[in-house]
C-alpha cells in the first residue's frame, strides 16, 4: 500500500479537506472577485459572472451589442435606454461620445453606465470609474444632448456654478454671447439621481470601495442656437480625496466644507490642487466636447488631477 493511500485511509480530516478544496475552487470560479478578475479576465465569461441588471432596469437589452456587453433598457413604459457594459473594458486618455471626444484624467477609466434618457433620448449619458488598486479613485459623469432643448428647459442650468457653497467657481461666459460657460470646485457625499445611484450601487455589487466623499469638479457649456434652444455639454469629474488603496479620508469628513477647510491643510491642498487643474483642464473638455481633441492626445501634465495613481 502506497504511502498515499495509508495517508487516504488513515486522515479523514485531510481527505475531507481535498473534497472541500475543489468545491471552494468551483465557487471562486463562478464568483470571481474584483482581484481574480483582473489578474484572470477570462473568468468574466464563466456563468455567474454576468453583472445583474440595475434595479431601474426590466432586464431587457436594448441591442445586440448591448446584450453582450450586459445592457439592460428600462421598462417598456419608459423610453430611457441604460445600459451597463463590461467593466473588464478600459480607456486611456479620450473616449468616444457622440460624435465627439470625452478627455479622461490621468489613469485607466471603466465603463460602469451609459445611456440615452429623456423625452426622445434627448440626453445621452457616460458614467466612467477609475480605480488604483482595487479603490475607486474618480468617476466621471459626462451628459451631451442629442438636439436642442427649448429655453424653459435649461432655466438654471448654471446655479451649481453660483452655489455660495463652493470651494471655488469661476463663470467664463454670462450667454451675452450666445454661450454660458462655467466650472465649480465642491464637496459631494452622495446624489439624489437616480442613474448616480444606480451607477455607485453596481461598483458596490462588483466589489470596488468608494470613497464617503468626492471633491468634485463640474463643467458646463451651454450654447443657444438662432430659435432660441440650447445644446448642452456637462461633465462632472469626483475625485476621492483617500490615502493609497484605501477609502480613508486624508482629512476628517466634518472637515470638508468652506467654512472648516481652512482649518485642515491635507483637505485644503487637495482643493487647492482640483481648483488648478481644473483651471487648465477645461479648456482640454471644452475642445474635446465640441470639436474633438485635435492634437488626437491629452497632454500628460494636464490630465494629472490630485486623486491620480
Amino acid at each position: 500500500m502506497s504511502a498515499f493511500s495509508r495517508l487516504w485511509r488513515r486522515a479523514p480530516l485531510w481527505r475531507w479537506s481535498l473534497y472541500g478544496s475543489v468545491g471552494f475552487l468551483g465557487l471562486a470560479a463562478l464568483y470571481p472577485t474584483p482581484f481574480m478578475l483582473r489578474h484572470a479576465p477570462w473568468l468574466a465569461h464563466v456563468p455567474g459572472t454576468t453583472a445583474p441588471a440595475s434595479p431601474s432596469s426590466g432586464g431587457s437589452p436594448p441591442s445586440s451589442d448591448a446584450q453582450q456587453s450586459g445592457a439592460a433598457q428600462q421598462p417598456g413604459n419608459s423610453p430611457d435606454r441604460v445600459a451597463a457594459p463590461s467593466m473588464n473594458a478600459s480607456f486611456v486618455g479620450s473616449v468616444p461620445f457622440n460624435g465627439h471626444t470625452l478627455p479622461l484624467p490621468a489613469g485607466t477609466w471603466h465603463p460602469v453606465l451609459t445611456g440615452q434618457v429623456g423625452p426622445g433620448g434627448v440626453q445621452l449619458f457616460n458614467i466612467l470609474a477609475r480605480t488604483d488598486r482595487g479603490v475607486v479613485t474618480g468617476v466621471i459623469i459626462a451628459r451631451t444632448t442629442t438636439r436642442p432643448l427649448p429655453a424653459d428647459a435649461t432655466a438654471g442650468l448654471d446655479d451649481t456654478c453660483h452655489d455660495d457653497r463652493n470651494f471655488a467657481a469661476r463663470v467664463m461666459s454670462d450667454g451675452q454671447n450666445g454661450v454660458r460657460e462655467c466650472w465649480s470646485v465642491a464637496e459631494s457625499t452622495g446624489s439624489a439621481n437616480e442613474l448616480i445611484t444606480t451607477a455607485f450601487q453596481r461598483l458596490h455589487t462588483f466589489g470596488f470601495p468608494v470613497s464617503p466623499l468626492y471633491v468634485t469638479a463640474v463643467w458646463l457649456r451651454a450654447t443657444t442656437t438662432k430659435d432660441g434652444s440650447t445644446d448642452v455639454n456637462a461633465v462632472d469629474t469626483l475625485l476621492a480625496p483617500v490615502r493609497p488603496g484605501s477609502t480613508e479620508l486624508i482629512a476628517p469628513l466634518a472637515v470638508w466644507t468652506k467654512t472648516e477647510l481652512p482649518n485642515a491643510p491635507l483637505a485644503q491642498n487637495f482643493v487647492r490642487g482640483t481648483t488648478k487643474w481644473m483651471t487648465n483642464w477645461v479648456g482640454v473638455l471644452r475642445e474635446g466636447m465640441t470639436h474633438g481633441l485635435i492634437s488626437g492626445t491629452v497632454p500628460d501634465e494636464l490630465a494629472r488631477d490630485p486623486a491620480a495613481p
